[in-house]
């Protein structure tokens, strides 16, 4: 038996033990007709969900099954690319806890702390995030500055032992139920350059002068939040990088999250296309060869959306580095396809409960698409870095406001 076939079979057994087999999805109509995963799903027990995902995050953890690719060091199995596809066609049979809620900690905090933290914030953090022990948060966008990042406002002021703080923070997925806080923030204006003079923090959200404030989505979700830095002190061992680096620090967790775009393992939807494909057929839908044309573009978008990562790694360097911007537009995209073939397919249906299996749940999808769309920066800010990184186009001109 080779190493893959004997993994495959660890992973299987540890997943048979403990969780009921998912149904195969063989026909419309059966089983729960939802589309998404928790980051648009309304939640009854939201704490008690979380508190799930993080009880069978601990288990793979002591399982050496949390972080297949991360090193041994710091808890993970140190495997490739190939383990790490087999577990999440394996995970997918199974009904397992909904772990959306860790991923900020895991996909954009922890590969910063990886690539620029200290020692003895890896060895703290790194297995805590892994394990579910700690939730984390993003705090980067603001009223202000999204999109434009460089532009923020939030102050970090030189203090004794640290830090204060002072700003406001918006889009903050499960800030409220978060542990640490991954913070940008300006510590010194340079009029020659926005992204000089930002430093990057790990703020505790328990923290003196830490407000958060759920805000009410288009979905009915309240996952993303605001949240306000009152003179909140910080201190320097909590300084993630170097100081005034913190761009540098920034762009590896934006990477990592636009290249999770691309990973099934996010469960933000949920099986689109294999959906799609038995409500085409329940409907009589099928038998529209535009409606076939267009599920066959989606069939061979979503192979291309599995081989894509791997394939940019061996690109030429100018598009390697910016392979994270083009996953996260291909996969954001081809999702957007989906979504409006179902409301071309549904109608009204789609957009006013009619009590149909699998068809008002679409709507879900259709408003969540939109987030996905500016999570990790807009679609116009990946083509902007495709454009003067891959392509070697000029850039955008861009005004500074970070001095004022």
């Amino acid at each position: 038996m080779s190493g893959l076939e004997e993994f495959r079979s660890r992973v299987e057994a540890f997943l048979g033990a403990r969780y009921p087999r998912r149904p195969e999805m063989l026909r419309h109509g059966q089983g729960d007709d939802s589309l998404v995963g928790a980051a648009f799903r309304d939640s009854d027990d939201e704490v008690g969900d979380l508190q799930r995902a993080r009880d069978y995050q601990r288990e793979l953890f002591d399982a050496g099954l949390a972080w297949l690719g991360g090193p041994v060091e710091y808890g993970g199995a140190g495997l490739g690319a190939e383990e790490r596809r087999a577990f999440a066609e394996i995970v997918r049979r199974y009904d397992v806890p909904d772990v959306n809620g860790l991923l900020v900690g895991q996909q954009i905090i922890a590969p910063a702390i990886l690539a620029h933290g200290s020692a003895g914030q890896r060895a703290r953090l790194l297995p805590a995030l892994w394990s579910g022990e700690l939730v984390g948060c993003q705090l980067f966008s603001e009223p202000g500055a999204g999109s434009d990042l460089a532009s923020l406002r939030t102050r970090a002021r030189r203090t004794d032992g640290g830090w204060r703080v002072d700003g406001q923070k918006v889009w903050s997925s499960g800030a409220h139920l978060a542990h640490v806080g991954e913070l940008l923030a300006r510590t010194s204006p340079d009029p020659a350059s926005r992204t000089r003079g930002l430093t990057m923090f790990l703020l505790g959200m328990d923290s003196l002068g830490v407000t958060v404030r759920p805000l009410r989505q288009m979905t009915g979700t309240a996952h993303f939040c605001e949240v306000f830095l009152d003179d909140v002190f910080v201190p320097d061992d909590a300084v993630l990088g170097e100081v005034g680096g913190g761009w540098a620090v920034a762009n590896v967790s934006l990477n990592s999250e636009r290249d999770n775009f691309g990973d099934e393992g996010a469960n933000l939807f949920i099986r689109l296309l294999d959906r799609l494909v038995l409500l085409g057929q329940e409907i009589g839908a099928t038998e529209d060869p535009d409606v076939r044309d267009r599920l066959a573009d989606g069939y061979i978008r979503h192979v291309i959306g599995q081989v894509l990562p791997a394939s940019l790694e061996n690109a030429v360097p100018e598009v390697a580095a910016a392979g994270a911007s083009l996953v996260k537009l291909f996969a954001t995209d081809a999702d957007r396809r989906l979504a409006q073939l179902a409301l071309d397919i549904l109608g009204p249906a789609l957009v006013a409960d009619t009590g149909a299996w699998g068809t008002y749940a679409w709507s879900r999808v259709l408003l969540g698409i939109h987030a996905t769309r500016i999570a990790g920066g807009t679609d116009e800010i990946q083509r902007n870095i495709l454009a003067e990184r891959a392509l070697g186009l000029p850039r955008e001109a861009r005004s500074f406001q970070g001095g004022r």
